[in-house]
């Protein structure tokens, strides 16, 4: 008799229902429902070759859930407002969109640039929650910078991002309130190692005490 072994899926659940540049069109296009978007715009967006997305926005255009108007010599596509699946395409998406994994990603493209890294995690419900990301960074970071914008168009949400100098990364954990989710321990690490996170206690927290004064005076207080 055979043992029953189960099935590991090697593709997560958004790669089985839509490829890449779908799936990222349609989040582009139902997380962003107010924006146009030129066709090289998305080109530059998807990081992708053109022809592809020709073909995705022909089909998403015949079947009427993008609409497609021409200005001058170009031409914007933007979300119909008559597709009758708004609602629910904006809800399955919110839940398929992987954003740690991408900037996960774009954390990892920046190599020894980035010396930490820290984004906000929780069990709590996280559609509702405000995406934060702490980053210690001494070169420039204008290449993730650009990517971090990217990624908060394909996920239709912002995401609050801090930078912070090496060297002064654990005293602003320790002194500021807007790290205060790192020292609640709701985060998740994305380079870097944990004591990077752990602030420096101040003088009199490490049982350092002010001098006295007055020892060795002969005066009792």
């Amino acid at each position: 008799m055979f043992s029953q072994i189960p099935f590991m899926s090697t593709k997560s659940i958004n790669e089985s229902l839509f490829g890449r540049i779908r799936r990222e069109l349609l989040c582009l296009f139902f997380l962003n429902p107010g924006r146009s978007f030129f066709l090289l715009e998305l080109v530059d967006i998807l990081r992708t070759g053109r022809g592809g997305v020709q073909r995705e926005l022909s089909n998403l255009v015949e079947s009427g859930i993008i609409d497609r108007e021409k200005t001058g010599m170009k031409v914007l596509f933007s979300l119909s407002a008559d597709c009758p699946v708004i609602d629910e395409m904006q809800k399955l998406l919110g839940k398929l969109v992987n954003y740690k994994d991408m900037i996960s990603l774009a954390v990892s493209d920046c190599g020894t640039s980035i010396q930490t890294a820290a984004i906000y995690s929780s069990e709590k419900r996280e559609a509702s929650l405000s995406l934060k990301l702490l980053v210690s960074c001494d070169d420039s970071c204008e290449g993730f910078l650009r990517e971090i914008e990217r990624i908060e168009l394909i996920i239709g949400r912002k995401i609050e991002l801090l930078i912070v100098g090496t060297s002064e990364l654990k005293e602003y954990i320790r002194s500021r309130p807007e790290a205060q989710w790192i020292l609640d321990g709701s985060w998740k690490l994305l380079a870097g190692t944990a004591d990077d996170l752990k602030p420096e206690k101040d003088t009199a927290e490490n049982g350092i005490s002010e001098p006295d004064l007055f020892s060795g005076t002969g005066f009792n207080w």
